[in-house]
């Protein structure tokens, strides 16, 4: 695609108002290109903003005033470096910020300046009550924003325009961000720096419904949220809402911080990680849905930091790595899954597991298509045809009728046997997928009685069904 169509002129109506966006594969972790109109923000001169992906219709209207907003986003410099400025995403952490909080200490700030420096000027008079009365306004200037936070004002401008479900790409003139001077601490701008900025808003809670901040909040409430949060998307999920469950549980983990984490431990540390893994493994279910794969395996990888043997963790890694062609991986993790899983089989994985073997007997027979010729010819002889088509020399002798009776007879066998093992996939597949609960007592329960809880099952059950599974045994 053209650089036209990735960066059309401002409020362009021939451009499509929401359009594609990628990652360019030079930068891939730069900053997004898209397709979609860039369209001019009132009130905001010199900031543009682009669609990525439109809010659900029936979204509510952008956050008000002192809303607490859940947001991701990945800001870079918009500069021949594109340096990062900031990612949520990376840190898989969602971020809360007040709407408003950021642009009003600014704004407090340089005004008492401005206050400040008039003050001054009217001592060089030498009065010293004047005097006095300077050094007062100078002592009750407000703190600066924080370096780290001035950003947040960018992300007040852009989160007025957004309602939630909104996904947009956004440039943000360096008055809104770090303005002339830059910053030289972390994060590193330089001055006079515009910035891009990646933003998604997931979700707003008045100030009615949310009139604590997250900081101020007790373990207790934090924890209550984290589960209000995940039990709502799990409900989403159920009910087909991929989206809306992707948001809530980006929310549960918004209360679940790594500063959080990082002053727990004993129950308080196993309680927050019992709701911490649920969070990560099902954000990796909606991304498979989603088809958004690398997404998947960065929270499956999260899942997996939390919980070592968590068989569903290594089987959503390993199924988007085999849906982005990583086969070796894909084929590890899947075996992990296996090894973890109760019984030490899953239906689900063993048949992925087929799907990978398939694919490597294909591409080998491909191969040997294309230089089978240069090390002579080999007859390849298909397995089916082989076990079901083979005709002996009292079969030609038979009738045609018990022929046609005896083959349908064997067809409807394998295919008894073909929905018998599909119906065992589904079930597991729907088990591997399925959003998952906090309450590991719940799961190894329903696991007992997936294995009928017996030993016997378990020993051997591995290698002998990954045989027949992959169709090396077994009668046909």
């Amino acid at each position: 695609m053209s650089r036209d169509a990735w960066d059309p002129e401002v409020d362009d109506a021939s451009v499509p108002l929401v359009g594609e966006f990628k990652y360019p594969v030079d930068r891939p972790d730069g900053p997004v290109v898209c397709s979609s109109r860039r369209v001019s923000v009132a009130g905001e001169p010199g900031m543009t903003k682009q669609i990525m992906r439109a809010a659900p219709d029936d979204a509510p209207s952008p956050p008000a005033a002192h809303a607490t907003c859940f947001v991701h986003y990945d800001m870079w410099q918009r500069n021949e470096t594109h340096a990062e400025v900031w990612s949520t995403r990376r840190e898989s952490e969602p971020h809360q910020l007040v709407l408003g909080d950021a642009t009003s200490t600014r704004d407090a700030h340089e005004a008492a300046v401005k206050d400040s420096s008039e003050g001054t000027k009217e001592t060089s008079e030498g009065n010293e009550s004047a005097l006095n009365e300077g050094s007062e306004r100078v002592s009750r200037i407000p703190p600066p924003l924080d370096a780290r936070r001035k950003h947040h004002v960018a992300l007040d401008a852009c989160l007025r325009t957004m309602r939630v479900g909104e996904r947009a790409l956004f440039v943000v003139p360096a008055r809104l961000a770090y303005g002339d001077v830059g910053s030289f601490s972390f994060p590193a701008v330089p001055p006079s720096c515009e910035l891009v900025a990646d933003v998604e808003l997931i979700g707003a809670k008045s100030a009615a419904e949310q009139p604590e901040r997250r900081a101020d909040m007790l373990y207790e409430e934090r924890m209550a949220r984290v589960r209000g949060h995940r039990e709502a998307g799990n409900e989403r999920y159920r009910a087909g809402d991929i989206v809306a469950a992707t948001n809530e549980y980006q929310m549960a983990l918004s209360f679940l911080t790594d500063d959080m984490l990082m002053q727990l431990f004993g129950d308080h540390l196993a309680e927050a990680n019992k709701e911490k893994l649920p969070a990560h493994l099902n954000l990796a279910a909606c991304f498979l849905a989603e088809r958004r794969f690398k997404e998947a395996i960065d929270q499956a990888s999260r899942a997996l930091s939390v919980d070592r043997t968590s068989a569903k963790a290594y089987y959503r890694r390993g199924r988007a790595r085999q849906a982005l062609g990583q086969d070796d991986d894909a084929r590890k993790d899947l075996l992990e899954a296996l090894r973890h899983s109760p019984g030490g089989e899953d239906a689900a994985a063993l048949r992925a597991l087929r799907e990978l073997e398939t694919e490597d007997i294909k591409a080998a027979r491909a191969r040997k298509k294309t230089f089978g010729g240069l090390f002579g010819h080999e007859r390849e002889e298909d397995d089916d045809s082989s076990s079901s088509d083979f005709e002996s020399d009292e079969d030609e002798e038979e009738s045609e009728p018990r022929r046609f009776a005896e083959r349908e007879a064997r067809s409807a066998r394998r295919s008894a046997r073909a929905n018998k093992r599909a119906a065992c996939v589904r079930d597991a597949e729907a088990r591997m997928n399925d959003v998952d609960e906090a309450d590991a007592n719940v799961s190894s329960e329903k696991s007992k009685d997936a294995t009928g809880g017996s030993s016997s099952f378990v020993a051997g059950g591995l290698v002998s069904r990954l045989f027949k599974t992959l169709g090396f045994g077994g009668s046909r």
